[in-house]
């Protein structure tokens, strides 16, 4: 585990040289005020006074009878099963549960699952309200791990943190029901939320203190693209669909997500999207294959993977693609409106001539 010690803040730094009604046919113009709230434990409040979505936002006139999204404190990616073991997710989700209930302790299934389940990087990704706020390490002499039972040492009193997590898994719900409805496709979804986070986000370097980078950036909606393709990753993670995200040191340092659409991997820029209020939203890094992430000066043969305990993807058993061109838009594509009932989307090209996208067989 030596080779993943990489506190939050550090990961961030590492990649900061790198940014209604029924389903029908919805305009551009939709607007909502934000449906967060804080708290006397949450210090970082949203930077932003509304969030915006061409995308429609997820209301209906039946939707007290609409099933809704809840929180997910068990996320995992399959993908990476070679390299992080089921137990070492059921290690961590029982951290999980442990967490939310205000426990000391959690079984655990061996000290490398325990390692890894508490290391910062794993919170930040996974359970982004107890980064910076529990250890593994022991002020008082005890060992962390022993006899299939890992220790849990807070940073802050016990009640404090659980009124954090509540906090945090509320405005984590709020948004993604706002933003997403349950029965959505697994390519609605990552359209909508990839729509959320380029209209309310920004590029803005985490400035450190006591709370982790995702954590803070979720909260405060700014953020380098470490932390920008981390949280896309997490609220996709949220709504069913598999994400997580990798990066690339190389003439370019930049992090991006991946994720899985219908069993098919397809690589997503969360950063470089980023708009100003009143724009069409870009489509072109929305959804790309290798051969356009490598286009686009990102290499991709030896990916950065702060999930994997070895951190990079070609020291890991893991393997994943991402060939398929069937998604793609063009180059100088900008979102116009959705339909869901027919599985359209309406796009501009650079002349401003428009365009029909059909997504129903995807």
């Amino acid at each position: 585990m030596a080779g993943k010690k990489i506190t939050c803040i550090i990961l961030t730094a590492a990649f900061l040289l790198a940014g209604c009604n029924s389903k029908t046919d919805i305009s551009i113009s939709s607007t909502e005020s934000t449906s967060g709230s804080t708290t006397a434990t949450t210090t970082a409040a949203s930077s932003e006074s509304t969030e915006t979505t061409t995308v429609p936002a997820a209301t209906t006139t039946t939707e007290a009878e609409q099933k809704k999204f809840e929180f997910n404190p068990h996320l995992m990616t399959p993908t990476l099963l070679p390299d992080i073991p089921q137990d070492y997710w059921d290690s961590f989700h029982n951290l999980c549960d442990a967490l939310r209930e205000g426990k000391n302790t959690f079984e655990c299934s061996s000290k490398e699952a325990y390692e890894w389940a508490t290391d910062p990087v794993t919170l930040t990704e996974l359970f982004p309200a107890a980064c910076n706020k529990v250890k593994n390490e022991s002020d008082d002499g005890s060992k962390p791990f022993e006899n299939g039972v890992g220790r849990i040492y807070y940073t802050i009193p016990i009640e404090e943190y659980l009124e954090r997590q509540s906090a945090f898994e509320k405005y984590i719900t709020e948004t993604i029901n706002k933003y997403v409805e349950y029965d959505d496709t697994d390519f609605e979804k990552c359209l909508k939320l990839y729509d959320y986070m380029e209209r309310n986000f920004s590029y803005e370097t985490f400035p450190g203190g006591g709370d982790g980078a995702n954590y803070y950036t979720i909260m405060n909606h700014t953020g380098v693209c470490n932390e920008l393709a981390s949280v896309y990753s997490y609220y996709l993670l949220q709504v069913g669909v598999e994400a997580f995200h990798v990066g690339c040191f190389d003439e370019l340092d930049h992090a991006w997500t991946y994720m899985v659409i219908d069993g098919k991997g397809y690589y997503s820029d969360p950063t470089w999207s980023l708009i100003s209020e009143g724009e069409d939203l870009p489509l072109y890094y929305f959804i790309m294959n290798a051969d356009r992430r490598v286009e686009s000066g990102c290499p991709v043969d030896d990916l950065t993977l702060p999930l994997l305990p070895k951190y990079w993807l070609s020291r890991s058993k893991s393997t994943f693609s991402a060939d398929d061109d069937s998604l793609l838009f063009p180059s100088g594509s900008f979102m116009q409106s959705i339909d869901e009932e027919k599985k359209v989307i309406r796009y501009q090209d650079i002349d401003k001539i428009d365009h029909e996208f059909g997504y129903a067989n995807y």
